[in-house]
């Protein structure tokens, strides 16, 4: 009984160890998911039941329908264990309109992520501000 208990705990350690690496990715992913232009990947990345999570899908089906967008994201703070985090992402966006290449919006800010772990994935369970991934100011 000793050593599943002590194979138990290793696991688990190892698990929270693995909990940035795997937020990092997770984080990295949407960024380049936004990049090609792909809306599904970062919403997959969402718990459905985050507040506004409808208003938050249509905005950013909104923005990646209407223009080419650049992300270049840098990891402020990273806290938690292996069920529960808070991030604190410094995000630049850079949206250039499609149907006029010369509209291009800059984007910098803040944007705080909290996460649950579902299963063996990372869900976003709350994104402030929600706007950031909203459809063009002029658009």
């Amino acid at each position: 009984m000793k050593r599943w208990t002590i194979l138990f705990a290793i696991c688990t350690v190892a698990l929270a160890a693995d909990a940035p690496q795997q937020v990092f990715d997770l984080f990295s992913k949407i960024a380049s998911a936004l990049a090609d232009n792909d809306a599904t990947a970062f919403v997959d990345a969402v718990d459905p039941n985050m507040p506004h999570f409808y208003d938050f899908r249509a905005g950013l089906a909104a923005l990646v329908a209407t223009a080419d967008l650049t992300s270049s994201v840098e990891v402020i703070s990273d806290a938690g264990d292996d069920t529960h985090r808070e991030a604190e992402l410094d995000w630049i966006l850079q949206i250039v309109g499609r149907s006029d290449p010369h509209s291009v919006e800059d984007r910098h800010q803040t944007v705080k992520f909290r996460l649950e772990r579902k299963g063996k994935k990372w869900k976003i369970t709350s994104i402030e501000p929600l706007n950031f991934f909203g459809p063009p100011k002029g658009g």
